[in-house]
């Protein structure tokens, strides 16, 4: 079975919420998806997994400091760099406006997708005007293209 970690940061609890989604979107498309708070992380786990999926607040166009310090680690880390090449990965991020969520999901992807070289499936970004319906739909459809992009390469 493949399996994605799911590593957060969330202070208010939104992108909580939406890694939660996610993670339930993954075990239902039997993807084994394992959920940790970016506090319980270890730059290790990223061994781990055939996927992974990271997800930050967005505090002034960038990502929020434990996500950026987990972002650093996995960079200046012995070999982990070259070990996540070819893996599959997504971004998503909660932000007050739609204009700062770009730009912090595009400093995600490009740590992952361009320095680690990772397969991307393009984030999502969750605004303060979104309904919980819609975000829970969007995440739930997020996971189900990680699930995709890892099961069948699409």
């Amino acid at each position: 079975m493949k399996s994605v970690l799911v590593v957060y940061y969330s202070k208010a609890g939104k992108t909580k919420r939406m890694a939660e989604n996610i993670c339930e979107a993954l075990n239902a498309l039997k993807v084994q998806a394992v959920l940790k708070g970016v506090e319980n992380f270890n730059v290790t786990d990223l061994f781990k997994f055939d996927g992974i999926a990271v997800g930050s607040p967005t505090y002034f166009s960038n990502m929020a400091w434990p996500i950026k310090k987990l972002v650093d680690e996995s960079i200046c880390f012995y070999g982990v760099s070259s070990s996540l090449e070819g893996k599959v990965g997504g971004c998503f991020t909660s932000a007050g406006r739609q204009t700062d969520g770009i730009e912090c999901l595009r400093l995600l992807e490009l740590s992952f997708g361009f320095h680690h070289k990772m397969k991307l499936v393009h984030g999502i970004i969750s605004d303060e005007d979104e309904k919980e319906d819609e975000l829970k739909h969007r995440c739930r459809d997020f996971g189900a293209r990680l699930s995709g992009r890892l099961t069948q390469g699409y």
